[in-house]
């Protein structure tokens, strides 16, 4: 039957002397409290990791949590010949023989201490897609941003001057005020190349023989000198 004692955590001489390993998954103390006692530890029974898992523990839990406790100084250090053992209920279990606590003795002698690393918290399943409700939702509002770089040839009207800008998606009608315009008119004479971005609320949308037609209101207009890249040869 395989002694407790041995499930230690693994250490060799070229670690430093602090290892970092995850929590044991089990409180023992907590689930066990006359068998497991981290501050005055006994020796435990043979084959008590067996029992745990009768008892309906994960096997792999049962046997981090107890390398957890068994590698303990004060665990090594009861284990003396002659000592009781003791079952999960606390009641004896058999005794230490004089080479299992010679095992233990010679463990202490290159003894490392471990330190306990939580379990980072598993990360939620997210949804691949889920229904909003109003608590999701708050006020806002749409805004269009079209971007053009040749100046249109506009019509006049008692608001202003009536652009269009085709994209690849719809007609983008818009009225400027005359301010506006003229700065399309002095980036048109000033600079070779040249950007304009106009952003606005977004209007009335129809369908056309032209195709969707989208009404931007209220727009505002900013035009960027466009320089050509200069390439320099070493």
């Amino acid at each position: 039957m395989e002694s407790v004692d041995n499930l230690q955590v693994s250490v060799s001489n070229d670690e430093p002397e602090v290892q970092f390993v995850t929590v044991p998954p089990l409180d023992l103390p907590a689930l066990y409290p006359a068998c497991f006692d981290p501050n005055n530890p006994h020796p435990l029974k043979f084959g008590v990791h067996k029992d745990l898992v009768a008892a309906g523990y994960n096997r792999r839990e049962v046997r981090l949590s107890l390398s957890m406790y068994c590698w303990q100084k004060g665990y090594l250090s009861s284990i003396q010949a002659g000592a009781m053992r003791t079952d999960l209920q606390g009641q004896p279990a058999g005794e230490v023989t004089e080479a299992e606590a010679a095992v233990a003795q010679a463990k202490l002698v290159n003894f490392k201490p471990v330190r306990f690393k939580p379990l980072a918290e598993p990360k939620p399943k997210l949804p691949r897609n889920a229904p909003l409700t109003e608590e999701n939702i708050v006020s806002g509002r749409l805004e269009l941003t079209v971007k053009f770089n040749e100046l249109p040839k506009p019509v006049v009207i008692k608001s202003g001057m009536k652009i269009g800008i085709q994209t690849e998606t719809a007609l983008v009608v818009a009225t400027l005020k005359p301010k506006a315009w003229k700065k399309l008119e002095k980036a048109q004479a000033e600079w070779s190349q040249w950007v304009a971005s106009m952003t606005g609320k977004l209007g009335v949308q129809v369908n056309s023989n032209m195709g969707k037609i989208v009404t931007l209101e209220n727009p505002a207009l900013v035009v960027f000198e466009k320089k050509a890249k200069v390439n320099v040869t070493l």
